[in-house]
Order: structure tokens, then sequence, then C-alpha cells
């Protein structure tokens, strides 16, 4: 079975969980399952099979062309999509397993007899985008894979019936990305595939990469757009989870990646690349002390972290290839520590009804595991050790310091501030979090499914950095 059969199959599987649709109870949990699981074993041994390759080459597969614009659709098999490919296939599948008992009817928050062959079915289609895109050899694949995960996540966010205007936010705010993308790629012409993007002349450039770049910043939730972002945890937070760790979110950072990585643009954006986000992490920490619910408080963390792989893919357009490794670096660190964070949240959620810190007490007598992932992602969120984004944020700022004028402070004592804010804002909700009286033990009750997916996220990502970082080493600049 050669690469482009592997990996296409992984991408594609995803999308048959559309198929059960009207599936309910724990057949729907079954045939999920079974799917996102076959998805994840054929991706896991196409990552196996490459990497024990040695991962020098690039495979690039081409399924359909249009016309002028050249290919429409293909598969770039290489370091950064294999590493990212497994990463959101792995992440996808433990969300799954956390579902099965997380949409259910003893979820006290959001008790639901029916409704979970809806779910899988729209996550499966936002899986199955988010691994076209990740696979993507042109912008023409970015923009359909953007419009179906925009499409997914409007149905998502309103799953519940009761977050219309917040879910069409977010779908506006991700078609305003996909129209700037339509006009970079009507620049581009036939230049929108990425293997050709280094050969077009340098003012054609810098006009298709200054949309491409707001286009990323709208997928993440970056400056002048960051509102969508906290408004779609109104959804249920197995999506929340997969959103803001290894689908949209970071894709805005991944496509942009992928564009310096082959067009290698040059200098001409990287004080508005660089001061956009610097601003955008800037206005998070004025938010960090604001929040009381943990899924807010999380999703401002989450464009602050996305924040951190733009410092970084702005250094990168100053010529240095650090900046495209630690930019995926982070990607993938933080996307092990923000699906543990939203679980840990989820956990609250099912067993006391909340996600209200101010109504949480005593977790570490009621909830111990759950208190252990919260203890361990929100400390990790802030850089703390064991988990990876303590080395990706460390890199950062080792690197960031050898940028050119203000850059060389600004960009890493941005980061190391903004961790310090989010630090003692969790150390001061850890007081009342672990503390106090506990509810009563008759109130409480907890998932062994949903605990287990937690304590395995807990172990891959601290074992995870370790292994990613030889991988990242071995991605270089394309074009």
């Amino acid at each position: 079975m050669n690469e482009s059969v592997i990996f296409l199959s992984s991408a594609l599987l995803p999308f048959l969980l559309l198929l059960i649709y009207k599936m309910e109870g724990r057949g729907a949990d079954s045939v999920a399952g079974a799917i996102m699981g076959l998805a994840l074993l054929i991706n896991g041994y196409g990552t196996y099979e490459f990497f024990r390759g040695g991962a020098e080459k690039v495979y690039h597969y081409a399924y359909a062309s249009g016309g002028n614009l050249g290919e429409v659709f293909g598969l770039n098999v290489d370091v950064a999509s294999v590493l990212m490919g497994f990463t959101s296939l792995l992440i996808a599948f433990l969300v799954v397993l956390y579902a099965a008992d997380y949409i259910g009817p003893k979820n006290r928050a959001h008790p639901l007899e029916s409704g979970k062959g809806k779910f899988y079915a729209l996550f499966g289609l936002l899986t199955g985008a988010t691994m076209v895109f990740i696979y993507s050899t042109n912008l023409v694949q970015f923009i359909v894979g953007l419009e179906l995960m925009a499409i997914a996540l409007l149905y998502m966010v309103d799953f519940y019936g009761n977050a219309g205007r917040k879910a069409l936010k977010g779908f506006l705010v991700l078609n305003l990305a996909v129209f700037l993308m339509v006009i970079a790629t009507a620049i581009l012409g036939n230049a929108q595939e990425l293997a050709k993007m280094g050969s077009i002349a340098q003012s054609t450039k810098d006009t298709a990469f200054a949309l491409l770049i707001f286009a990323a910043l709208a997928m993440s939730s970056q400056l002048f757009f960051y509102s969508w972002l906290p408004d779609s945890t109104a959804g249920p937070v197995p999506a929340s989870a997969y959103i803001h760790s290894a689908s949209i979110v970071p894709l805005g950072s991944y496509m942009l990646f992928r564009v310096i990585q082959y067009m290698n643009p040059g200098r001409s954006e990287f004080w508005l690349l660089g001061l956009l986000t610097v601003a955008l992490i800037l206005l998070m920490m004025i938010y960090y002390p604001i929040q009381r619910d943990g899924k807010k408080l999380i999703a401002y963390s989450t464009m602050a972290q996305a924040g951190v792989a733009y410092i970084t893919l702005a250094y990168a357009l100053l010529g240095h290839v650090a900046g495209l490794q630690i930019a995926l670096y982070q990607v993938v660190n933080h996307a092990f520590v923000k699906s543990l964070a939203y679980m840990s949240i989820g956990a609250f959620a099912y067993s006391l009804g909340t996600t209200d810190f101010t109504e949480v007490r005593g977790i570490r007598h009621s909830l111990p595991w759950a208190s252990i992932a919260w203890f361990m992602s929100f400390f990790g969120l802030a850089g703390v050790l064991p988990l990876g984004l303590f080395f990706s944020k460390a890199f950062t700022i080792m690197s960031t310091r050898h940028a050119e004028g203000i850059a060389s402070w600004l960009f890493p004592g941005v980061v190391l501030f903004d961790a310090a804010i989010f630090l003692v804002v969790v150390i001061l909700w850890f007081k009342e979090i672990f503390f106090g009286e506990p509810s009563p033990a008759s109130e409480v009750h907890s998932s062994k499914l949903m605990t287990a997916v937690m304590v395995t996220l807990i172990l891959i990502g601290i074992v995870a950095p370790w292994v990613t970082l030889d991988v990242v080493m071995k991605i270089g600049f394309m074009g």
C-alpha cells in the first residue's frame, strides 16, 4: 500500500460518520469509535512507514486540476503534514471516545436522550475537512476544507439549540477568511499551488501573502476577529476540545506555515504579522483575570497560544528556518494540552453541572482524576512542566531574541509575560477549586471512559514533546 492510498483513505474515512446522523445510543458510539479508530490505525501505519524511511522525501500526489488554476486537489505528504495529520486524528479519536459518555442523559449540564448520531456526523465532517486541509497542496483545497469546517462549526456551536447567533458569527468570520483566500487565489492564478508559489514576482507575493495573513488570523481568532472563538464554546465541550486544539484554530497558523514554507515571501510583512500578534496577546492578558467560566478562560488562552505560533512564523519571515520548526512544535504541543484542558472542564460539566469556577470546590476529593487533569493542563498552558508547552515557549523565547530591532525583546517578552499572567490567574483559581468544602458525594458522579481518555492525554502530553522535537527539526523551506 503506497503513501497516497494510506493517507488519502485516513483523511476521507471520517466523512463516513455522516451516514450515522440518525443513529442513537451505544450503536452510534460503537460505529463512530470504529470508523475513527480505523482512520487512526491506517494513518498511524502510514506515519510509522514514513518516518521509518527517514522522512527526507516529499510525496506529492495530484488528483484533480481546474484549468487556469492548476491543481485543485492533491496530497502533500511530508514531515509537517504527517505529524499534523497524525496528531489531529489521534485527538479526534480520543474526542469520540470521550463524547460517548459526555453526550448522554447523565451529563448534568446538558442531559440528552438523543442526538449522538447528529454529533458524530458533524464531528466526522469537521474531522474529514481538517484532514483534507492538512494534506492540501494548493489554496483551492484549503478553501474547500475551510468552508466544510465552517459548516460543521455552524451546526455544532448551536447543537443545543440556544446559540444560533454565536454560531452564525463564527460561520461568517470563517467565510471572511474564505473570501480573502479566494482573492489571493485569483491574484496568484496557477501559482496558488504551493509548489509554484516561490517562483512568482515579489510584488505578487506581497499582495497575496498580506491577504493570507488576515485569512489565517480570522481562522485563529486573532486581532480584529477574536470574539467568535469564546462564543463558540456554547457548543458541546468535545467539539470545542477539537476545534481549539487540532482543527480550525491551529489550522490558521498551519496554513500560513505552509505558505511561508513554499512561498518564502521575505520580510515585507514581518512587522505586520508580528505587531498584530503582539497586540492580540496583550489583549488576552486583560481578559484572563475577568473570566469566571472555565470554557471561556480556555478560549482566551487558545488565542494567545495561537499567537505564540504566529510570532515564530513572523520570525521565519526573516529567513530563519527555526521559526517554521518551532511554530509547528508549538501547535502540536498545544494540541495535547488544550484538548486535555477542555476535557477536564467537560468533566466538571458532566459531574457537577457547571463550568463556572465560582461554583467548583474541593474537586481533589470529589473528582480526583478530573482535578489532576485540570491541574496539569491549566498549569501546562502557562508553560509549566511536565507538559510540552514549556519547551515550545522556551524555544520561542530563545529564538526570537535574535529577531531584528525591538522585536528581539518585544517578542520573547510578550510570550514570557503572557505565561506569567496566566499562571497567576490559574494559581488564584487553584486555591478556590482545589480547597474548600466539596460537593456532597451523592451529588457527584463521574465517567470511567472520560477519565481514561484524560489519563491517556496526560501521558501523551508528557511524552510527545520529546518525540516530536527531533521530527520538527527535519522541517525546512521548500521555495
